[in-house]
């Protein structure tokens, strides 16, 4: 477990597709209550669960994505006792009871702010805001992946996103927007935010002109 900022953790396990470990990458906010929202799910050891309750009293498990249930039941059987939120239509892929993300629950406000990616219903995904460090929060909406090494990795990327995956938005993604406008709009109101760094849901942290680099990213695949 890394501390990225007050209140903020991070952690990685790995997550092979293909051979390539793409990582799933795990946030823990700490509210100013104490309650911790942890922020997608993995196959979190019993070492995992003392160190986050470590940090405060477990409050949330979410998924923040449709397409993002690989780990959903290992998390949910780790911390059995916490409320699941996930977007709608998420229960449906999970034997155990899924809550609503959207409302999000009045308590993480301002600190936590939840951003619902429109236009794309596929993967109905919510960008989460940390308002103290100026965090964004994301699943698969940008990818980093600043150094792969490997020829098979390279080639397997490459047509998913491109030549410059660090940072980098999915063709996968971008094929799934049914409307384009709505989709727009989402990431204008993103990119309004004081973002200072972005956790990927799978690669690594981008924390250099993360707003600029992520804009940029946009503007390439002609979405903004």
């Amino acid at each position: 477990m890394r501390q990225i900022s007050e209140n903020l953790w991070f952690l990685s396990y790995p997550l092979r597709i293909l051979g390539i470990d793409i990582r799933r990458n795990v946030s823990v906010i700490r509210l100013p209550s104490g309650k911790l929202v942890i922020h997608s799910t993995a196959p979190f050891s019993a070492e995992d669960v003392d160190g986050i309750q470590a940090l405060g009293e477990p409050g949330w498990l979410v998924e923040p994505m449709l397409d993002h249930d690989t780990f959903s039941e290992a998390g949910n059987q780790a911390f059995p006792d916490l409320p699941f939120l996930a977007p709608a239509g998420f229960g449906e892929r999970v034997p155990f009871e899924v809550h609503p993300l959207t409302p999000p629950p009045v308590e993480w406000l301002p600190e936590l702010v939840v951003i619902p990616i429109e236009g794309v219903p596929g993967f109905s995904e919510h960008a989460f805001f940390h308002a103290p460090s100026g965090t964004l929060i994301v699943c698969d909406l940008l990818f980093h992946f600043p150094e792969v090494r490997s020829l098979w990795a390279k080639l397997l990327l490459l047509p998913t996103l491109g030549p410059h995956p660090a940072p980098a938005f999915s063709w996968r993604f971008k094929s799934a927007i049914k409307d384009h406008h709505a989709f727009r709009n989402s990431l204008e109101a993103l990119l309004a935010l004081p973002i200072q760094r972005i956790i990927p849901g799978h690669g690594e942290i981008l924390d250099s002109d993360a707003k600029v680099r992520a804009k940029r990213v946009f503007q390439k695949r002609g979405l903004l």
